[in-house]
C-alpha cells in the first residue's frame, strides 16, 4: 500500500513539474513592428524564447508576395538584428533607432539600365525582380526614385552611404549600398512602429 502510494505521490510530482516547465517555455513578445503606414499589421516579431518571425517581400510568377517566414533564433546588437532559419541560413537586417521606433532596411538588388560611370551609381538600376522600382542617380547629384519621388543625393564612398534629400518637404533618408560587379545593392529604409495591438496590451 505504502509503496503505491509512493508511486502516486511520484507521478503527481513529475505531472506538476512538467506543467511548470511548460508554463515557463511559453513565449512572448518581446518587441513586435509594423511598417508606419500600416501600423496594425505585424512585420517583425521578436520572442522571449529567442525566437522570431519577419515578413519577407518576394517574388512568385513576377508578382510580389508577402510571406511570414518563422526562425528558430535571432541575435539583436546596437546596428543589426540578425535572424536564423531552421537550415541556418541568416538574415541580417540593419536598423537605426528614431524617435518613432525604428528604420528597419530592406536590401534589394538592382541591375543597370543605363550606367554613367563604371565606378560609381551615375545611372539609372532598376530592381531585378520588377522594373517599376527604379533609381536614377545623374551626375549633376539628382535624384528620381520610381518615376515618382525626387531630389538631390550624395555619396560617401568610405561609409557606403546614399544621403537622400527630397523635393518638397526637404525631408532625408540615408541609404545603405554596395556595388558588386553589374549589380547595385540597396538597403532602404522603412519607418517602424510598435504594432498597434502591443501598445493596447501595454
Amino acid at each position: 500500500m505504502r509503496m503505491i502510494k509512493k508511486i502516486v505521490l511520484m507521478l503527481l510530482l513529475i505531472s506538476v513539474l512538467s506543467l511548470l516547465c511548460g508554463c515557463s517555455k511559453e513565449a512572448t513578445v518581446v518587441e513586435s513592428w509594423a511598417y508606419n503606414h500600416d501600423k496594425t499589421t505585424e512585420i517583425l516579431r521578436l520572442n522571449s524564447d529567442g525566437t522570431a518571425s519577419y515578413v519577407l517581400k518576394v517574388y512568385e510568377d513576377g508578382k510580389q508576395v508577402k510571406k511570414n517566414q518563422e526562425y528558430t533564433s535571432y541575435i539583436k546588437d546596437d546596428s543589426f538584428i540578425t535572424l536564423k532559419d531552421k537550415n541556418g541560413t541568416e538574415l541580417k537586417l540593419r536598423y537605426v533607432k528614431t524617435d518613432e521606433g525604428i528604420n528597419l532596411y530592406e536590401k534589394n538588388e538592382y541591375k543597370p539600365l543605363i550606367r554613367k560611370n563604371e565606378n560609381g551609381i551615375a545611372g539609372v538600376w532598376a530592381d531585378k525582380n520588377n522594373s517599376d522600382y527604379f533609381f536614377e542617380f545623374t551626375e549633376e547629384g539628382t535624384f528620381m526614385e520610381d518615376g515618382y519621388f525626387t531630389g538631390i543625393y550624395e555619396v560617401d564612398e568610405k561609409e557606403g552611404i546614399i544621403n537622400f534629400t527630397y523635393d518638397g518637404d526637404s525631408s532625408k533618408a540615408v541609404l545603405y549600398y554596395t556595388l558588386s560587379g553589374d549589380s547595385l545593392f540597396i538597403e532602404y529604409p522603412w519607418s517602424m512602429v510598435r504594432t498597434e495591438a502591443e501598445q493596447e496590451t501595454k
